[in-house]
């Protein structure tokens, strides 16, 4: 009977232990209530912890997360992302919301994908005095704008502009681009395709997103009123009249 228990245990551990590392083997897993949209349409809802399909439009609903190999997710609620997992490139699409990112791997480079299908590539640098880490987020308002923060760590990015340089506490905002020729973003996200973004703004955290203001010019002192000319005063006399 001891040998059978020993036997099942034994069997249950090198079932778990195959079982884990498969979890993110070539796709992801999600966590929490998410719905699945495939051609726009709802093709089904998740709860608690699922592996996920890659290319699939995950909806939020409410606050959930997503693990790949050395990457996770947390979107918050009602927030629209897909991802896609390449053998060198992990690839992020998020149509709108907000997603925090925790990587903690540098063999994968991370893709950006905007709305409009236009993209950047980062590729993770640690710090050498601290965990191997880098922590961000990614915002995408209801115009298409996508914002990349850096919390901790460092990222390099890509872009069409030449290779941007994003530390801990600073952002790149991208420029919403103009939709490629009827096809979406995810689509060409998909495929792998589309052109580099072009960065509208790389700041500090806490400038609050807005460009820098130009300095207002000192205006020119006023140049002093020249003093009016004297007029000098003469006597006049009157002519006695003649008798």
């Amino acid at each position: 009977m001891k040998k059978i228990m020993k036997r099942a245990v034994a069997f249950a551990a090198v079932i778990s232990l195959a079982t884990a590392p498969m979890a993110f083997a070539g796709g992801s897993v999600g966590y929490g209530d998410i719905s699945i949209y495939k051609n726009e349409t709802l093709a089904g809802k998740l709860s608690g912890q699922n592996p996920v399909e890659d290319g699939a439009l995950l909806v939020c609903d409410g606050k959930c997360m997503l693990k790949s190999e050395g990457i996770s997710l947390v979107a918050a609620d009602q927030s629209k992302m897909a991802v896609t997992n390449g053998e060198g490139t992990f690839n992020l699409y998020v149509q709108e919301g907000s997603v925090d990112y925790v990587i903690t791997s540098n063999a994968r480079k991370i893709a950006f994908y905007t709305p409009q299908g236009t993209y950047t590539v980062a590729e993770v640098v640690f710090n050498a005095d601290s965990s191997p880490v880098v922590k961000g987020s990614v915002v995408v308002d209801s115009s298409g704008k996508t914002e990349i923060s850096v919390t901790e760590g460092r990222m390099v990015f890509a872009t069409a502009d030449g290779m941007k340089t994003v530390d801990a506490d600073h952002k790149i905002v991208l420029a919403v681009a103009p939709e490629a020729g009827g096809v979406s973003g995810l689509g060409i996200a998909l495929l792998g395709g589309g052109s580099l973004a072009t960065v509208l703004l790389l700041a500090s955290e806490d400038s609050g997103g807005g460009d820098t203001p130009a300095p207002t010019p000192t205006p020119a002192p006023a140049p002093a009123p020249a003093p009016a000319p004297t007029v000098k005063k003469t006597k006049t006399t009157s002519a006695s009249p003649s008798t």
